[in-house]
C-alpha cells in the first residue's frame, strides 16, 4: 500500500514510501462535504503547525464528489497550509480499507501502523506527541483490516447492453444542505433509474452501491425508500468503483460486451438517456 501514488495540489506525485525511514506519517482522509471533517480542520492545522517539522503531515481529499475549487475553499476558509492530496484513484482509501471520513492514520518512521480512528481524540493527540518524539516503538502495531474479498458484481451480458448505476445510500439526505445541487441530482438519479429500468427491463441492470458509511441495514432502508426493484449491492471492497472510475455518484454507465460506450452523471433529463439507450439497441439490431 506505501507504493500507491497520490497527487497534492500541486501535481506532484508522492508515495508513502517517500517517508519510510526518513520520517513518520499523519495521515488524515477527508472531503470538503463531511461536517465532521470540517469540524476537525482547526485541528489538523494546530497539529500541522506545532508538529509538521518532525511529523509529515499529509491531507488525503477523496475526490468523491468533490472538485478541486471546493477544495480550494476548504482550504482557504480553514488557512490550510498542510499539504493536501487528492486520492484520484481510491487505491490509497481502500489499501487503508477506509469507509467513513473523516479517518487518522498514523505510521512511524519504520512503516508501522500505530493509530487509526474516525476522532480528533486525546488519544490521538497523545500518540502524534509521542511520533513527534521518536518514542512510538513502544506503542503496539496495529494492522489494517483485509478489504474483504468479494466476487465481481458486474456479470456483462454478451448480447444485452449492462447498466451499471452507481449510487450511495446517503447522498439524497447528508448533502442537502452542504451540497444541494449533488443531493438533488442524487434523489433525481435514483428516480430515473428506477423509470429507465421499468422502461427498459431487457438491458442487464446492476446497482452498486458506495461501501462508505453503509452496511446491510442502510441498504435495506434505502432500496425500500425508493422502492428499487433491480439488483443493489454494497461495494464491500470498492472494486468496482475503482474499476470504473466512478467518482461522482450517482452515475449511469452503459457497456457493451464489456466496452464502456456511455456515461453520465447529469440525470436532469431522462429522455436524452433513454434516447442514448434506444439507439445503441437499435445498432445492436443491425
Amino acid at each position: 500500500m506505501y507504493d500507491i501514488p497520490i497527487t497534492t495540489l500541486d501535481r506532484k506525485k508522492i508515495t508513502l514510501n517517500d517517508y519510510v525511514g526518513k520520517k513518520p506519517v499523519y495521515l488524515k482522509f477527508w472531503v470538503s462535504w463531511c461536517q465532521p471533517c470540517r469540524e476537525q480542520m482547526p485541528h489538523l492545522q494546530k497539529t500541522f503547525e506545532k508538529y509538521g517539522d518532525k511529523i509529515e503531515v499529509v491531507t488525503v481529499n477523496l475526490g468523491i464528489n468533490d472538485s478541486l475549487e471546493e477544495i480550494k475553499v476548504i482550504q482557504k476558509e480553514f488557512s490550510l497550509t498542510a499539504p493536501i492530496a487528492i486520492d484520484n484513484s481510491g487505491k490509497l482509501s481502500q489499501a487503508f480499507n477506509m469507509i467513513g471520513t473523516p479517518y487518522h492514520v498514523l505510521i512511524d518512521m519504520k512503516g508501522n501502523i500505530i493509530f487509526k480512528g474516525n476522532e480528533a481524540s486525546s488519544q490521538l493527540d497523545r500518540t502524534i506527541k509521542l511520533l513527534s518524539a521518536s518514542k512510538a516503538s513502544s506503542l503496539p502495531k496495529l494492522a489494517i483490516e483485509k478489504t474483504i474479498a468479494q466476487s465481481a458484481l458486474v456479470d456483462v451480458h454478451e448480447k444485452k447492453l449492462t447498466a451499471l448505476f452507481f449510487t450511495s445510500t446517503w447522498c439524497d439526505w447528508y448533502l442537502e444542505e452542504s451540497r444541494p445541487a449533488i443531493s438533488k441530482n442524487c434523489i433525481e438519479g435514483q428516480k430515473q433509474a428506477n423509470i429507465l429500468y421499468k422502461d427498459h427491463p431487457e438491458l442487464n441492470w446492476i446497482g452498486i452501491a458506495s461501501r462508505l458509511w453503509t452496511g446491510d441495514k442502510e441498504l435495506k432502508e434505502y432500496k425500500n425508500k425508493y422502492k428499487i426493484e433491480y439488483s443493489l449491492f454494497i461495494d464491500i471492497s470498492d472494486q468496482e468503483f475503482i474499476k470504473y472510475k466512478v467518482k461522482k455518484f450517482p452515475s449511469l454507465i452503459l457497456l457493451q460486451e464489456g466496452e464502456e460506450v456511455f456515461r453520465t452523471s447529469n440525470f436532469s433529463d431522462s429522455n436524452k438517456i433513454s434516447s442514448v439507450i434506444k439507439n445503441f439497441q437499435k445498432k445492436e439490431e443491425l
